[in-house]
């Protein structure tokens, strides 16, 4: 069985080197923990193999991310060229119209998403961030959208990740995305000891040996330093 590495050694380790083929990766996070420089690295490890990517961003433009991207990883306009972005934010900013009423009067993202995940054909998938979907369409489009994104990654053998906040939807609609997908990862943040800790724990992932610890890890200028020795609470 192929394992895609996250690009975070420390992770991979934990995991048996990476998420196993055809998985759909939740990662649920605090706001501010870090899930999208989860998704930078997920990408980039992708490059460095000659993997084809697909980001769907919905809160920032492509060229944002582009330039987070540059940001933490030093990245070349060309190595970056290589990912396939779909940009669901900058039609709305040209437009001028709110994340609620855009789905009403530009009801092509849903569909554009869709075709883009069942046409192409990529290795490793990053949806940033599901909250868009759950807040602007029903719940029936979401789990339909989760589930093609299932076949779509056991087709092709490929990985998805998907990046949402904590909180941001009701807790029986947040359980049932969790049972739809083969793995979650959250990323929570805590005070003590007057500074800023974050933590990570893998919730699920099916094929592989769960570690039963949490992971202290920071948010560091390249990156994320995550420990390399376990920890439990």
């Amino acid at each position: 069985m192929k394992r895609y590495p996250t690009g975070i050694l420390n992770l991979d380790s934990q995991i048996g080197g990476g998420f196993p083929e055809g998985s759909v990766i939740l990662i649920l996070e605090d706001p501010g923990a870090g899930a999208e420089i989860i998704s930078f690295y997920f990408v980039v490890e992708g490059l460095k193999n000659n993997e084809s990517i697909l980001y769907i961003t919905t809160n920032d433009t492509s060229d944002e991310i582009k330039e987070s991207l540059k940001l933490y990883f030093n990245l070349s306009d060309d190595f970056i060229g290589k990912i396939k972005f779909l940009d669901l934010m900058s039609s709305r900013i040209s437009s001028g119209v709110s994340s609620r009423d855009f789905p009403t009067l530009f009801g092509d993202s849903y569909n554009r998403v869709m075709n883009e995940i069942l046409r192409g054909n990529y290795d490793r998938i990053v949806i940033n961030n599901l909250a868009y979907f759950a807040e602007n369409y029903d719940r029936k489009s979401v789990t339909t959208l989760l589930e093609n994104l299932a076949i779509a990654v056991r087709r092709k053998r490929a990985v998805a990740l998907i990046l949402l906040p904590k909180g941001m939807l009701d807790s029986q609609f947040e359980t049932a995305i969790k049972h739809a997908v083969d793995g979650i990862i959250e990323m929570c943040i805590r005070e003590a000891e007057n500074e800023v800790q974050r933590r990570m724990k893998i919730i699920k992932l099916k094929r592989t040996l769960i570690p039963k610890n949490v992971f202290r890890y920071e948010i560091i200028d390249k990156g994320i330093k995550m420990e390399s020795v376990t920890r439990v609470l």
